[in-house]
């Protein structure tokens, strides 16, 4: 395995070179994103659309990580009808304590990894309350994820719906995949990598709880990659 390794007296430079998006893409809020989605949201200026329709079997309701077995999809279960209401309104079913379930196998997949006693304490409380809607919880986890990667971000909402285009991260992340380059991200030691393989664009929290201080260096990788093979 081939591990990407950052220099720190580089890594000024490199963030220096990378200028932001002057044009707002739209942007869905998922549960703990992919690596490559937050690579895009911390150099593209973004705005979250709370009006677009929820859909089922995509990121704004699951995120993936890496268990002893290989990749686990956690899903919040959301209650009936939530497909036909805007991403705003949906609400948790929470008839089951899918919390517990979650942050235990967060637990039990990354408790062995070097920064995950680092950040454990931040995301751990919100998943011993129980959140109405799912935008709250989604949010509470991205604003965490930024605290963490000590990025100050202004988080704007979109005002109404726009149609989807395939120039904004929507569109992206409208399935379960991974994103179509992931193949192409520099790896990094994950807990179960020299048994399982390396597996790329997990949850950002993946990313986190392996690389600690790390994380921000990699997306700036990764997004250039992102952005050298778009152009």
């Amino acid at each position: 395995m081939i591990l990407i390794s950052f220099s720190n007296s580089n890594s000024h430079l490199f963030e220096m070179s990378i200028k932001p998006s002057l044009k707002p893409v739209e942007a869905p809020i998922l549960y703990a994103g992919p690596v490559s989605y937050y690579a895009q949201l911390i150099h593209l200026k973004s705005d979250f659309d709370i009006h677009e329709n929820f859909t089922k079997q995509n990121f704004r309701s699951r995120t993936r990580i890496f268990g002893t077995n290989g990749v686990i999809s956690l899903n919040i279960p959301v209650q009936k009808g939530a497909q036909d209401l805007p991403m705003s309104e949906v609400k948790i079913s929470n008839f089951e304590a899918w919390q517990r379930t979650h942050w235990r196998t967060f637990v039990s997949a990354y408790k062995s990894s070097p920064f995950f006693e680092f950040y454990a304490y931040l995301f751990e409380p919100y998943f011993n309350r129980n959140y109405e809607k799912l935008i709250d919880f989604n949010l509470d986890i991205h604003r965490t994820i930024l605290n963490c990667l000590q990025i100050n971000a202004n988080i704007q909402f979109t005002s109404k719906f726009n149609p989807i285009q395939k120039n904004d991260l929507r569109f992206d992340y409208s399935s379960k995949k991974s994103h179509p380059l992931s193949s192409s991200f520099p790896k990094y030691q994950q807990v179960f990598s020299y048994s399982q393989g390396f597996e790329p664009d997990l949850s950002v929290l993946d990313l986190l709880f392996n690389l600690g201080p790390e994380t921000e260096l990699y997306l700036n990788q990764t997004w250039k990659i992102l952005s050298e093979k778009s152009n």
